[in-house]
């Protein structure tokens, strides 16, 4: 319960610097918050695999989360919202599998030496974007899409920048931005949850800590593949199809694995389809704020709307407490994903997902 309420006020302060670092992005571009998220990640991370108390595990809780949301979801998105416009279901899909690979490593090489691997990995990435990363592909002479642009092309973009003035209340206010926000945010908790949730749930169906680890890993290899056949949906059918069916599929999974539940190993079945998938929340969130609001314009609906899901995200723990704390049983917690999983569905089935352009104040 410490560890969980912990997580929780952690993940609303971190919120806090997800929207400043979306302001920095919108104001000084992607490539000095990149190199800063990264860097000051990698410090982080060197103290708390070194660290014994709780006080350095807080700190870590704070600062990991909003350095994580800085370059992971607001900078790489940023940039393959600019880069990639069409292509960015392709993109986001392939940009997420090193994540699942660490997860899949990380219990066979111990935690202080995962902590080292990760801190050096992401310190050398945030050293390199300061010498690679351009913000737009019109500063290379290029269309997004690695189209090549011409003289008279540059002159007549002008960079890239032609931003639209959205506001946080005309977004908020929208009958779209507020689907987005709560649809997407309560999909977060359930990818959240189902990951928080999923040793403590295998230890009460009586599988061992190191079984219940190994199937963690085995699941994100699912996830893996997952991730990847959902950008192809996304580039395929389109961003809000792809939505439908990642919320379809929690939906049945999570209800699923609550259903079987007493049904030995055969319960883990509708699990892995519902976690399979979870690697494409973000990506898919993302996709459709470009597809409805346009490239350049990206980062300023982002700060805000993601900052609103990642609110709600960020109920997940105490939800966790709370759920199987009153049941005295973890397989209701992803009875309650499902539901949740359900909700989304219905908001995001009535949302536009098409390009609109920013009211006339």
């Amino acid at each position: 319960n410490l560890v969980t309420s912990v997580n929780t006020v952690g993940g609303f302060l971190s919120v806090a610097m997800t929207f400043l670092i979306g302001r920095w992005v919108i104001a000084r571009g992607v490539r000095g918050i990149t190199a800063f998220s990264c860097i000051g990640t990698a410090v982080g991370l060197c103290i708390l695999g070194n660290g014994t108390s709780l006080g350095i595990y807080i700190l870590w809780s704070v600062v990991s989360q909003g350095l994580y949301n800085g370059y992971s979801f607001t900078a790489t998105n940023a940039l393959i919202a600019n880069w990639f416009p069409r292509k960015k279901g392709w993109v986001m899909a392939a940009s997420f599998t090193s994540v699942l690979f660490i997860t899949v490593y990380s219990p066979k090489i111990g935690f202080t030496n995962v902590c080292y691997v990760l801190a050096a990995v992401i310190a050398m990435l945030g050293i390199v974007s300061l010498k690679w990363i351009v913000d737009t592909p019109e500063q290379c002479g290029l269309l997004p899409d690695n189209m090549p642009l011409t003289e008279r092309e540059q002159q007549e973009f002008g960079g890239g920048t032609a931003r639209q003035d959205w506001t946080a209340r005309n977004l908020i206010g929208s009958k779209d931005g507020m689907c987005y926000i709560v649809g997407f945010g309560l999909l977060f908790i359930a990818t959240t949850g189902g990951i928080t949730a999923f040793v403590p749930y295998m230890l009460e169906r009586g599988y061992s800590q190191v079984d219940a680890v190994g199937l963690m890993s085995l699941t994100s290899l699912f996830s893996l593949a997952g991730s990847f056949i959902m950008g192809v949906l996304d580039t395929r059918l389109g961003t809000k199809k792809a939505s439908l069916i990642f919320a379809a599929l929690y939906v049945i999974g999570y209800s699923g694995a609550f259903a079987l539940t007493g049904i030995d190993k055969l319960f883990l079945l509708p699990l892995w389809l519902a976690m399979a998938s979870g690697g494409a929340n973000a990506n898919l969130m993302a996709s459709t704020l470009v597809s409805q609001y346009g490239r350049a314009n990206y980062a300023s609906v982002w700060s805000v709307l993601f900052t609103g899901a990642s609110l709600i995200r960020n109920l997940c723990y105490l939800l966790i407490g709370a759920i199987a704390s009153l049941s005295g049983t973890y397989a209701r917690v992803y009875l309650f994903w499902g539901i949740i999983s359900a909700f989304s569905f219905v908001l995001l089935a009535v949302s536009n997902f098409k390009y609109r352009p920013a009211p006339q104040n």
